[in-house]
């Protein structure tokens, strides 16, 4: 759906810009359009906008302001740009929302500096065309989520139920903290807390159970599977709460706190069926999951950050792309140069290579077609055949990416043969050209700008943070019981040593430990981590009430110090407090989970 309400909004911004008289300077509109729409569909309808009045500035500065500097000092501008490459480009830092947004300014801006307009454009109309495409996505953005803002938000926490993937935890609790904290949404998401912590445990205790005490729970987890399959759906479609299920009896004789976990989990699905029946949507103030995103940018100014390393490979290898470009001028491709340059130029070598090789077959798979067309049909039928590959290619951008390099190929060089006037030929190898020194520059800058330190396995990494953490926690508790110690600094503390430990769990693989498993395993553990410090620090700000903040950093410290049982969390005086300790018992799950999913090299 998202490439029709693109095409529908790239036609709206360029109708009105021929309307109002913007010249030449509406195709730099259009597609800057195209580049927003990047940013403005990611989540529910309020937090998308919120993320637009943010950005959305920022991305017509980032499209104008080099572009009209060039026309001044052209080094001032490139300095510019690879200033702006460099800070987007630790925007990935704040959370897995902001890659497409980084993606998006990076590519306007680089789009904005490139772009040759055909025929004069006054300031005010270079000014004007992203001004508007901004405007009309932010209407747009509108019309198109009035029908029900809140479905993406409510699905996000509605996966807390059904989803065994880890990282749910983390997209659940960022989802409805950013979409106004409805009360409801807010009890629905403790509940799948402690479902989840709870199945979790009692997975885990079949194993040392006896056969004839193994086989009731299991059938008792099943039974609550299937009650919280049927909430979730209700969670996501906003309805009434289906009516509970038959559940199994609980044996009369069950070892240990067994038969308190199995009260335990029905209470947290009939916590979620009581807020489905109330379904309050006043806002609450909760600090789960609260965390300064500005702060977290800044965090990563350090040498042992990887995100901080990848912003200088980034920024350096868009400089020497803007040096060559520079020594280009007129070059109708040098949007696509610089664009491809910034798109391979990833945080990991892996990574980096697969954006080569799909930028690479791409560019030869759209060669091929491009040869075809002319064999086949004239060079008039260029144009319509190039915009109809645009379309095509977005509708299989995220499944089939080579196909969609193949489409933009073929749209970029249609679309300069047959405005242009130029030869297809020397253009289309031109092109090739291009891409092959983006490649080789992509994949060189992580490698020649800065020597990386050399990572740790992945089992050592966790291991270590987990240590680490045990250690800050068990340090801060004879602060935090002295009445007179400041909070704030033993916060700013906290911070520090998670941006460390951050750094190294996101620090890049080496070759034998870098596969899907042990990213998708450190990525959860990373999660887990920012869920631990940041239930924390929710723990000693809210409510003042010290002696839980040191139960609770006493119940976390015994939980990491154990690395097969999980503590059972104090009592809670408040619903706030209840979802805080329930958010850290699913994260201290969640990187014991990490953990086991691990790889051995």
């Amino acid at each position: 759906m998202l490439p029709v309400k693109m095409f529908l909004v790239i036609a709206i911004v360029a109708g009105l810009g021929y309307w109002l008289g913007l010249g030449p300077a509406t195709i730099l509109g259009a597609l800057l359009a195209m580049f927003s729409m990047i940013i403005a569909f990611g989540g529910a309808l309020y937090p998308d906008l919120k993320l637009l009045a943010k950005f959305g500035p920022a991305m017509i500065l980032a499209t104008v302001g080099p572009r009209l500097l060039a026309e001044v000092s052209q080094p001032a501008a490139i300095a510019v740009v690879v200033l702006i490459i460099f800070w987007i480009s630790l925007l990935p830092a704040i959370g897995p929302r902001f890659i497409t947004v980084s993606i998006g300014l990076g590519i306007a801006t680089l789009f904005g500096y490139a772009f040759r307009l055909q025929g004069h454009a006054e300031v005010e109309q270079v000014i004007a065309a992203p001004v508007l495409a901004v405007l009309v996505v932010i209407v747009m953005r509108v019309l198109f989520g009035l029908k029900d803002p809140d479905q993406p938000t409510r699905a996000a926490v509605a996966a807390l139920l059904v989803s065994k993937d880890p990282s749910v935890v983390d997209w659940g609790i960022r989802s409805w903290r950013v979409d106004r904290q409805r009360r409801w949404l807010g009890e629905v998401l403790d509940g799948a807390l402690r479902f989840r912590t709870r199945r979790m445990l009692l997975l885990e205790r079949l194993d040392q159970l006896h056969k004839l005490d193994a086989d009731p729970i299991r059938d008792i987890i099943e039974a609550a599977e299937k009650e919280a399959q049927a909430l979730s759906a209700a969670v996501t479609a906003a309805t009434g709460a289906p009516e509970a299920s038959d559940r199994p009896p609980t044996p009369g004789s069950l070892p240990g706190a067994t038969a308190k976990l199995i009260d335990e989990l029905w209470d947290a699905l009939d916590h979620v069926r009581d807020a489905l029946g109330n379904q309050d949507r006043s806002p609450t103030n909760s600090l789960l999951g609260a965390e300064y995103a500005g702060r977290r940018v800044i965090d990563q100014l350090s040498w042992e950050s990887a995100q901080f390393r990848h912003a200088l490979r980034c920024a350096f290898g868009v400089l020497i792309a803007l040096i060559i470009v520079a020594n280009r001028p007129g070059d109708p491709l040098a949007q696509s140069f610089l664009i491809a340059v910034f798109v391979i130029a990833q945080p990991d070598f892996r990574t980096s290579a697969q954006k080569a090789w799909q930028r690479s077959a791409g560019t030869l798979l759209g060669g091929f077609a491009l040869v075809a067309v002319q064999w086949l049909l004239p060079t008039k039928a260029l144009l319509p055949i190039g915009l109809a590959a645009v379309f095509l290619g977005f509708s299989v951008q995220l499944v089939y990416p080579i196909v969609f390099n193949a489409c933009m190929m073929l749209m970029i060089v249609s679309v300069n043969v047959t405005t242009r006037h130029l030869a297809p030929g020397p253009l289309l190898i031109e092109y090739m050209v291009l891409i092959l020194v983006a490649v080789g520059l992509g994949l060189l800058v992580g490698f020649a700008v800065i020597p990386g330190v050399r990572p740790l396995p992945p089992l050592i990494r966790i291991g270590k943070a987990r240590e680490a953490i045990h250690g800050a926690l068990t340090a801060m508790l004879p602060r935090l019981r002295a009445k007179h110690s400041d909070l704030s600094e033993i916060i700013r503390e906290q911070r520090r040593a998670a941006v460390a430990l951050q750094g190294m769990i996101n620090a890049p693989l080496r070759r034998r430990d870098d596969t899907e498993a042990n990213r998708t395993a450190l990525a959860d553990a990373d999660d887990a981590l920012r869920g631990i410090r940041n239930g924390v620090v929710g723990m000693m700000v809210h409510g003042h009430n010290r002696d839980l903040a040191v139960s609770s950093i006493q119940w976390l410290a015994r939980s990491l110090a154990d690395v097969e049982h999980c503590a059972t969390p104090p009592l809670a005086d408040t619903e706030e407090q209840r979802l805080l300790l329930d958010g850290m018992a699913a994260d201290i799950l969640n990187l014991r989970s990490a953990a086991h999913s691990l790889q051995p090299a």
